[in-house]
């Protein structure tokens, strides 16, 4: 028999082998990973359970700089999806499956070029502020490739472990330096506050022309009656509803004391806790410090008290270049019974 003839039986043998221990060889793998997180459970749970935070703290977004996310409406808790694009890593989705408040959640990650993968979160708290996460991440290799699992464990884990160290940080942040998307959050105690006011139930698409429309006739009513203002205009809201597309506001001006002047409309605010965000730039983006706010309201157990001030301490006509207006948003508060 000929050397060639003793090399292709080797061969054939050999493939045979391969192909028998690939059939009974499982495809799927399941790794385990555990960390600790210097923050109450329900500051872990939270970052978790709201998929729009992925950019901050999924691992393919520390290695990926055109990992992005997008979300609907609906980005937080039981059936809540997001899509994701990714140079490195191919487009996929992202959905949690299971959620149970400061306990488990279950999602998946379903990617057109990688494995699904099913993951899998238990939390315990210790009293101490302290929070404990065990993972358990689940996928599943094709046929052939299942002979070297091992090598696909050792990657679901590396990628695992480094997604559990962004989420300390990010976590770590918000509940140490409460820092929420960028934004620092104050908390402020508040004097009681006097307005005149022009005030209506509006569209969500004209708070900006309602506040412009309205603020001149303030300032000639309190110019007209001798009226000191006492600060930088405002914004109030008193209601805020995406699914009518309606909101409660009214165009402000701060004065002295309360105010009783026939044919306008005064209110007062009484004294209370607020929280204070600062934000620089244009308006049409300042709705992602309303989020933050309302985020770090959720991880304190914190409860709105309307209405929510936007106090605008730059004019366009003092400064013309929108980068650089400031606005001081508030948000008084009660705490939740929990």
């Amino acid at each position: 028999m000929s050397k060639t003839k003793k090399y292709l039986i080797a061969c054939g043998i050999l493939l045979i082998l391969i192909v028998i221990g690939s059939l009974f060889k499982s495809n799927q793998y399941v790794v385990n990973v555990s960390t600790e997180i210097n923050a109450p459970i329900n500051f872990v749970f939270n970052a978790i359970n709201d998929l729009s935070y992925q950019e901050d703290w999924n691992a393919k977004a520390s290695l990926d700089t055109s990992f992005h996310v997008d979300c609907d409406d609906h980005a937080r808790g039981r059936g809540a999806s997001c899509s994701y694009k990714s140079k490195l890593y191919g487009d996929g989705v992202i959905r949690i499956l299971e959620s149970t408040a400061n306990d488990s959640l279950v999602m998946t990650e379903v990617s057109n070029e990688h494995a699904t993968k099913l993951i899998r979160y238990i939390l315990k708290g210790d009293g101490d502020n302290k929070s404990t996460v065990f993972v358990t991440g689940t996928s599943a290799s094709g046929w052939i490739t299942n002979l070297w699992n091992f090598i696909h464990k050792w990657k679901l884990k590396k990628h695992l472990n480094h997604q559990l160290d962004n989420l300390q940080v990010f976590v770590q942040d918000r509940y140490i330096n409460k820092i929420y998307s960028g934004y620092p959050i104050e908390q402020a105690s508040l004097d009681q506050k006097f307005f005149l006011i022009q005030k209506a139930e509006i569209n969500l698409s004209n708070t900006e022309a309602y506040y412009t429309q309205n603020m001149s006739a303030l300032y000639q009513t309190a110019l007209d009656n001798k009226l000191i203002v006492s600060g930088m205009p405002c914004a109030l809201y008193y209601s805020w509803d995406e699914s009518l597309g309606k909101t409660e506001m009214a165009a402000a001006i701060p004065t002295l004391s309360e105010l009783f002047i026939a044919n306008t409309q005064t209110t007062h605010i009484s004294p209370g806790s607020a929280l204070k965000a600062v934000y620089k730039g244009d308006k049409k983006d300042i709705r992602k410090v309303h989020e933050a706010i309302q985020d770090y309201m959720l991880d304190h157990h914190l409860q709105v008290i309307f209405p929510i001030i936007e106090e605008y301490m730059t004019t366009p006509t003092q400064e013309p270049d929108p980068s650089k207006w400031t606005t001081n948003i508030y948000y008084y508060y009660s705490e939740e019974q929990h």
